[in-house]
């Protein structure tokens, strides 16, 4: 059943009730339907206008009154708009129909309609502030449902933009390299090798503990930075320099995980690593709230080789991008603020800090 028929079986239902309620309460008897059949069908037609002329004002309120501006006034428009509509159909009821059905007296009309017209009245308000209250719950429940369906939406967008993260840090190339690294330090330096299996089993445990968070503190994201870079210091030596200034380790605040680390990550993955020229990364804060990493570009040779080479470097080119674009989306998601991004003799990411952790 379509909706407009629905509504046109509940509003001639209500019109017959109604029509039944006041003329019992007038007559103190049941009406006779072969007597009464013209006034019914008059106050069914009346009561459907009614109803359509209701339903077109209150699509018009949605725009000019919603009811999430104001609840009093939109209910107050809604009743009183509907007790006019209803009181003009009421005198249209009166002198098509009542006028000429009514049976010659001494009384004057308006004194014949006087009682039925009040007591239609109080039911006129109570069903209509009842229809006003129907309609409030109803855009009450849509709004919590529509409130439900985005807050599901942002969830898995959370989730895939910390999954697409937590892949990152997951990365195959850097546990192979890992454990190459500690291979070779185990015939050379049996206590280095010690501290760096330590400090890969720490980054992984952050990395474990903080899969679920959507922020994570400034000072823990340090920390697994430091033990992350140090690593890579071992296998470069002194080509790698990650440098942070005393204002930045006091700094208090949350970012999302693993944020730093990707751009550490990105800067040491896309850059030629040379004693000649070192990479120098610094991580510092600025006077805008905002954490700043900075590092010197080094570009890799261009090399004249295979479509294998070629592919790699689009590779590369590629995911550093998406590293970029995961931050900026989860920042987007989280505070509505978006990272700055400048390149030139340096390449610079600035990212804000974000004070309250509900935030997020």
């Amino acid at each position: 059943m379509s909706r407009i028929w629905r509504n046109i079986i509940i509003s001639s239902l209500l019109a017959v009730s109604v029509y039944l309620f006041i003329f019992y309460s007038e007559t103190t008897i049941l009406p006779e339907l072969r007597n009464q059949w013209k006034g019914i069908l008059v106050a069914t037609v009346l009561v459907n206008l009614v109803a359509y002329t209701l339903y077109y004002l209150n699509r018009k309120y949605n725009s000019l009154f919603p009811w999430n501006k104001n609840i009093s006034m939109r209910i107050f428009i809604e009743v009183l708009s509907g007790i006019v509509v209803t009181a003009i159909a009421a005198v249209i009821f009166i002198f098509t129909y009542v006028k000429y059905s009514m049976p010659v007296q001494e009384i004057s009309l308006i004194d014949f309609v006087y009682d039925g017209t009040v007591k239609f009245g109080i039911l006129a308000i109570v069903i209509l502030y009842g229809y006003s209250m129907i309609n409030f719950s109803i855009y009450s429940y849509n709004e919590y449902s529509v409130g439900q369906i985005k807050a599901l939406e942002s969830e898995r967008i959370q989730l895939d933009l910390s999954f697409e993260a937590l892949k990152s840090q997951l990365n195959p190339h850097f546990l192979f390299n890992a454990l190459n690294t500690i291979s070779s330090l185990i015939y050379v330096n049996v206590s280095q090798a010690e501290n760096y299996i330590r400090l890969l089993a720490g980054t992984y445990d952050y990395i474990l503990e903080t899969n679920d968070n959507k922020l994570v503190s400034l000072k823990d994201e340090l920390d697994m930075v430091k033990a992350y870079f140090y690593m890579h210091k071992i296998r470069y030596d002194d080509s790698v320099e990650l440098q942070f200034s005393k204002s930045i380790e006091e700094q208090q605040g949350f970012i999302p995980p693993f944020t730093l680390q990707i751009l550490v990550e990105n800067a040491l993955k896309h850059s030629a690593i040379t004693e000649e020229e070192p990479l120098v990364i610094e991580i510092f804060g600025n006077s805008e709230q905002q954490i700043v990493v900075k590092n010197n570009i080094v570009k890799k040779q261009v090399e004249q080789s295979t479509m294998d080479n070629l592919l790699n470097r689009e590779k590369e080119s590629e995911s550093y991008k998406i590293g970029l674009a995961n931050i900026s989306s989860r920042y987007m998601f989280l505070i509505n603020k978006d990272i700055e991004i400048t390149s030139g003799k340096y390449f610079t990411v600035k990212l804000p800090i974000i004070t309250n952790k509900d935030e997020g």
